[in-house]
């Protein structure tokens, strides 16, 4: 195994080398076109032998086509468990001639499991699981080379299933000679359904569910469903109903499905009960569901006389909250079930508590609740601040207004659902007055005409439609606009002092306000005259061929540095130097002018005399 490793080394070297080609054979080894030759000696040891090196000259494209397997969208598919379905794709670039392709889904743990046997191509049929429902994944792989499709979703439906039970949920009841009992059949799976019960009854293709019925048995019967299926085949049952048919002749009435803590109910609502009756009852017999008062006494009806269970009753209006006794009351003969505790929760009050509460800009306060009725509560303020689950009271709600506000409830409730509101409280907000600080601009330099960055800041409010502009005063001290762009924080304005007497003057900035109008502290600034800076050039003399000459270029108006270009093409940049000398080296008479001169402020004025330094050869 380590011979083999240094051997493939090698020839991988020499491949990466373009000196090698052919195919390998272990034992004698022997690499095609006699270009290597190795033995294995007894003592395990490798001896190459270069017989010659050839260069390759193999042509490969510059462009290499991936092969990839890309299977068809199945994601629109519903299809019942075990059934058939025909599954395309499409590949692109090569594959070899030995390759395969399988179809693979995803089991219940994720992984991807084969699905059909290894084809040569497209499309191919497989057949679902019987044991799977939901979505699941399918994708495509090839063999030769190994490459793996992406996956699309199929979903697969679920077989029906049908579970019986009593109307209550309960499976077992009893009931009195001639009585009906109801049940319930809980279906899953695909609609319609059709089932059968044992007792023989058939459902045929119902599209409700839970289905509901009634039995009369003459004696104890037990109830399931034997069978159940939909289009995709037959399903599952479950459950089984048992009904008791009572001999005797005496009546008796139970309450049924009774809640551990007994019932919690609201006033003027509506509810239902629950019971069985057995034994013997007379012709015209009804039932009734009776409430007492505080006391546990005094009995008043509170449903209509109903033959059989279920029984809507309804808790009158204007109960006091507390806890009462039900019972349900058979009329012929008169039988009393079993009492059972009623309590009565009243419809939910919130007051928001009157008062008037000051805080600074950015500050949050406390306002207060008080609730009654049936909780836990909830509220709803008229800012849109909402609080539900609140097993509390009083009750204080954090509050952080941008303005003066007047809270008021929009609406609120406990266990009863929205109850009555009332009250508000108003919180002042103290806003300062607006003002604007005009930022420094005194150590800044600017020519007049251009612009500049004017900072301020602010306190209090201003208005939506408010704008902030820079203004300049005028020499007769009256503040007059500049043109102004940009926001909250900053200004850009373009200075343009109203008259500017000297090359260089301070002027007074500010910035102000529309709405409100707001005046902002002022600032200075230094502004030069525009285009201010004059050169002249100066100088007369006669040279002889190879001399020198000096000239003198000088500036009037604007400040330095100046920077100027004479005639000549010689260029001086940045200078502070007034009056400026050159020395010039002319081979020819030759006149010198300044042609452009510039400086802080932009481009200035030139003198049209030329400086004549004429060259004599005599």
């Amino acid at each position: 195994m380590y011979q083999k490793f240094i051997i493939s080394c090698f020839v991988v070297t020499l491949a990466s080398l373009g000196l090698w080609f052919g195919n390998v054979n272990v034992g004698q080894f022997s690499y095609g076109q006699n270009v290597l030759h190795t033995e294995i000696t007894g003592k395990d040891t490798l001896k190459p032998k270069v017989i010659g090196l050839q260069r390759d000259t193999t042509f490969r494209p510059d462009t290499v086509v991936v092969p990839e397997v890309r299977i068809s969208d199945l994601s629109y598919l519903s299809v019942c468990p075990g059934s058939p379905v025909l599954i395309p794709f499409t590949t692109q670039g090569a594959f070899k001639e030995d390759n395969k392709f399988i179809v693979q889904i995803s089991n219940a743990s994720g992984k991807f499991v084969n699905l059909s046997e290894a084809v040569k191509e497209g499309p191919v049929a497989v057949t679902l699981p019987a044991n799977r429902s939901g979505s699941v994944l399918v994708r495509v792989i090839s063999t030769s080379p190994e490459v793996i499709g992406k996956s699309t979703r199929l979903t697969i439906l679920p077989l029906p299933h049908a579970r019986m039970e009593l109307i209550d949920g309960s499976t077992n009841t009893k009931i009195g000679p001639g009585q009906m009992a109801s049940y319930r059949v809980m279906l899953t799976g695909a609609a319609p359904w059709s089932f059968t019960v044992s007792d023989g009854t058939t459902v045929t293709n119902t599209l409700v569910n839970p289905f509901t019925a009634q039995v009369a048995p003459s004696q104890t019967s037990s109830f399931k469903v034997t069978s159940v299926n939909n289009t995709c085949g037959s399903g599952t049952t479950s459950g089984e109903v048992v009904v008791q048919v009572s001999q005797d002749t005496l009546p008796v009435i139970a309450l049924k499905a009774i809640p551990r803590v007994g019932f919690r109910l609201c006033t003027a609502t509506p509810f239902q009960i629950n019971f069985s009756a057995t034994g013997k009852y007379e012709a015209g017999n009804g039932f009734i569901v009776q409430l007492s008062d505080s006391t546990g006494q005094n009995f008043k009806n509170v449903s209509e006389l109903i033959p059989q269970s279920p029984i809507m009753a309804k808790t009158p209006s204007g109960l006091v909250p507390g806890i009462y006794k039900l019972r349900v009351v058979s009329t012929f003969p008169t039988i009393m079930s079993d009492t059972v505790d009623v309590a009565i929760s009243a419809p939910a009050k919130t007051v928001l508590r009157r008062d008037t509460l000051q805080i600074a800009e950015g500050e949050s306060t406390n306002i207060t609740l008080d609730f009654s009725g049936g909780g836990p509560w909830f509220v709803l303020l008229s800012d849109g601040t909402y609080q539900n689950d609140i097993r509390t009271t009083p009750y204080s709600v954090k509050v952080s207004p941008l303005n003066p506000t007047t809270y008021t409830i929009s609406s609120s409730g406990g266990f009863c659902g929205v109850g009555d509101m009332s009250g508000s409280a108003f919180v002042n907000v103290k806003i300062p007055p607006p003002t604007i600080a005009t930022g420094s601009l005194a150590d800044k330099i600017i020519c007049s005409g251009t612009e500049i960055t004017v900072p301020f800041t602010t306190t209090g409010r201003f208005n939506n439609a408010n704008k902030f502009l820079v203004q300049i005063k005028d020499t007769s001290g009256r503040w007059v606009y500049l043109p102004t762009i940009g926001g909250t924080s900053s200004l850009r304005a373009k200075i343009l002092p109203p008259f500017l007497k000297d090359t260089l003057s301070t002027q007074q900035l500010r910035v102000i306000s529309t709405d409100p109008l707001v005046e902002g502290t002022p600032t200075t600034i230094q502004v030069m005259m525009p285009n201010a800076a004059q050169a002249s050039v100066t100088g007369v003399g006669v040279i002889r061929p190879g001399g020198s000459a000096r000239l003198r270029v000088s500036f009037k108006n604007g400040l330095p540095p100046w920077s100027f270009v004479l005639s000549d093409g010689t260029t001086i940049n940045g200078t502070f130097i007034n009056p400026y000398q050159i020395t010039v080296n002319p081979r020819t008479t030759t006149e010198y002018k300044v042609v452009m001169v510039n400086n802080t402020c932009g481009t200035g004025t030139t003198d049209t005399i030329p400086a004549t330094i004429r060259v004599e050869t005599n």
